[in-house]
């Protein structure tokens, strides 16, 4: 199951985003070598960790957490338009149904899980509800072909780079009712992802 945390239900999923940090940690710090954004040597953060951000996390019966990413949005100076506008051909888009994904962890034991399946759901459902047009996000080349194959329309804003031995991109994910459809039946979830699918919060 999904859980959509923002700055409104923050303080009731507490504990599960300090769990997702804690994961983040794991992959980023520990795994990437992404020691300046270390906080209290357990929690991975950065500067867009803030109020404006929201988090889809995925959650089992007891709230353990398989993975998640961080939503944010465009109007607001974001990681595209400040730390890589350098990947953009024209100008890095900045609009009110536009969201930014970052931080996409998962934690290694559910990769390919039905909790990975269910964030790719909970991209496209999320977005159809919220009425977005898409999402921006900066990835490794490789995700592409992968993520098109689960039914995702991404189109390219720039050429590739490669920056510390990994070839990224920028990209925007499409959202529609079409796209929602076909990652549902890729994945075979045909139910809302999400743990209250009537209590959704526009954060664009």
């Amino acid at each position: 199951m999904i859980k959509l945390v923002h700055s409104g239900n923050r303080s009731r999923f507490a504990r599960i985003l300090d769990r997702q940090f804690r994961l983040r940690h794991e992959i980023f710090v520990k795994g990437r070598g992404w020691s300046e954004f270390e906080v209290d040597g357990v929690y991975e953060k950065d500067p867009y960790d803030n109020g404006a951000a929201s988090y889809m996390i995925a959650v089992d019966e007891m709230d353990n957490v398989a993975g998640g990413f961080r939503l944010y949005p465009t109007t607001l100076p974001h990681m595209l338009s400040e730390q890589f506008p350098n990947l953009v051909d024209r100008t890095v888009p900045r609009r009110r149904d536009l969201l930014e994904i970052t931080r996409f962890a998962m934690r290694k034991t559910q990769r390919r899980s039905a909790h990975y399946f269910e964030l790719l759901v909970a991209i496209q459902e999320h977005g159809v509800s919220e009425g977005l047009a898409g999402y921006s996000s900066v990835i490794n080349t490789l995700r592409i072909p992968i993520l098109q194959g689960f039914g995702f329309d991404i189109e390219p804003l720039g050429l590739p780079q490669t920056i510390a031995d990994e070839t990224i991109i920028a990209v925007l994910f499409h959202v529609s009712e079409d796209c929602l459809s076909r990652v549902r039946n890729k994945v075979n979830i045909h139910a809302s992802v999400f743990e209250n699918a009537t209590v959704q919060r526009r954060i664009a």
